[in-house]
């Protein structure tokens, strides 16, 4: 076992190993601020070294700001590295994010070089990502990753993406807000009827403004991690593994926790998304608790004084529903690109090549590569310490399951959300909304056997 206190940076290669295969609804919380697309400046040295003809790149991806301008110094160190292959940053927050790539695809228009998150095999699955596997071994060096990170990555056997990072789903919390709310910080082990009441003092000892949490009711991971601590599932083997009763639960908790003022209103949460780095309340210290992934915590950080910390999402009557640690974040290709000899270079780059190592940090979660934890491991930020710690304490506590992905992940998301809010605005009982849902998601598990 590991120690769940003070695991060393230099142990995250055996954390790893207990890494399952699979993807989590991490990839709907990724969110931040917009920004514009932007391409990085690259310099040129020698001639010699240019390619007989100058090649040109698009690369999709969200996240923190702190991301943002991480993944363009990486891109202009590949750039000076490589001068003739220019690549351009398309990125932006969560929101909007999927609807915008779908239509790339579906125009035939997509980057050449696209984040995805646990949803890749929704994408592989329609053949618009490009087979890696001929590059494996010879362009892309995988030889340093546990082998369960290849596998997330493969379908059919055929790999479709790199992973970037491991990380876990989280509940993110402004520890400044619970010390000056008096109010003990959770810890691991804590239960759902803990959630309630902390959330509730919370909101009642800060006042109007102020809210112990998120309306979570909408959250993917939430709700998985939520039907595994009541002996359910989300997803497995072509088929969901919850009922009626179980969403019913769900949404009957959420309801009343909104009712009493412990969590954000509706109107508020819209208004200020979680998914949104620069809106969300917590960095504001207007929220105590959202849900999100694990490596998220470094872009948040960044933007507050406050302290934030990580935790577990709360035990049930099966004890905890956690998800064993996963790829957080995948690079992939586009099947359709014209260059994919250079994406496999840059592929290969920013998960072998030291200084890029150094310059992305654990934007992504804990880099993947066992040289470049190594290689950090003297340089380790605080709040690289939660991370890493946190992951070391998912990998102890998590139940030995392999995840398996909705099928069609980002449509079961939109649903799941649309559904909370019928039920948070009033415009559907939370009984005729479930019906509805149940209804719904069995269509896009239909959808899914295509």
């Amino acid at each position: 076992m590991l120690n769940r206190k003070s695991v060393s940076f230099l142990m995250l290669s055996s954390i790893l190993a207990l890494a399952a295969c699979g993807g989590n609804g991490n990839n709907g919380n990724q969110g931040s601020p917009s920004a514009q697309p932007s391409s990085s400046a690259s310099s040129s040295p020698s001639a010699s070294q240019k390619p007989a003809k100058d090649v040109e790149l698009r690369m999709a991806w969200w996240g923190s700001e702190e991301r943002h301008e991480k993944t363009l110094k990486a891109i202009e160190l590949f750039e000076q590295q490589n001068p003739g292959i220019k690549i351009t940053g398309e990125y932006s927050g969560f929101d909007g994010y999927f609807d915008k790539l779908n239509t790339q695809i579906a125009a035939g228009n997509a980057p050449d070089l696209i984040q995805m998150g646990g949803n890749i095999k929704e994408y592989s699955g329609k053949n618009s990502l490009l087979d890696l596997t001929p590059y494996v071994g010879q362009a892309i060096k995988l030889d340093d990753f546990t082998p369960s990170l290849v596998r997330e990555a493969t379908d059919n056997e055929k790999v479709y993406g790199v992973t970037l990072g491991v990380s876990s789903s989280a509940l993110l919390y402004n520890a400044s807000m619970f010390n000056k709310a008096g109010i003990a910080i959770p810890a691991d082990g804590w239960t759902y009827d803990d959630f309630k009441t902390v959330t509730k003092q919370i909101s009642d000892k800060l006042g109007k403004g102020y809210y112990g949490s998120y309306d979570l009711s909408s959250d993917s991971a939430t709700l998985a991690s939520y039907l595994g601590s009541v002996g359910k599932e989300l997803y497995r083997d072509g088929a969901i593994h919850f009922d009626k009763k179980d969403m019913v639960d769900w949404f009957t908790m959420w309801d009343e926790l909104r009712k009493s003022g412990a969590i954000v209103p509706a109107e508020v949460q819209v208004a200020n998304p979680p998914t949104a780095v620069d809106k969300s309340l917590l960095v504001q210290g207007k929220v105590a608790i959202q849900s999100g992934s694990a490596s998220q915590i470094s872009g948040f950080q960044a933007l507050t004084q406050d302290q934030l910390g990580l935790v577990t999402y709360p035990n049930g009557p099966a004890g905890s529903g956690m998800v064993p640690p996963i790829s957080g974040q995948f690079i992939t290709a586009y099947s359709g690109t014209k260059h994919p000899d250079e994406v496999a270079k840059f592929m290969d780059f920013l998960v072998n090549d030291p200084e890029a190592g150094a310059i992305l940090g654990s934007t992504r979660g804990v880099p993947p590569s066992a040289k470049i934890r190594d290689a950090l491991s003297a340089e380790i930020t605080p709040v690289d310490k939660v991370l890493y710690d946190y992951i070391s304490l998912v990998s102890e506590v998590a139940p030995d399951v392999t995840y398996q992905q909705f099928p069609v992940d980002s449509e079961f998301i939109k649903l799941l959300q649309v559904t909370s809010e019928k039920i948070s605005f009033g415009a559907a009982s939370i009984d005729s909304a479930v019906d509805e849902f149940m209804s719904e998601v069995n269509k896009l598990l239909e959808k899914a056997k295509q």
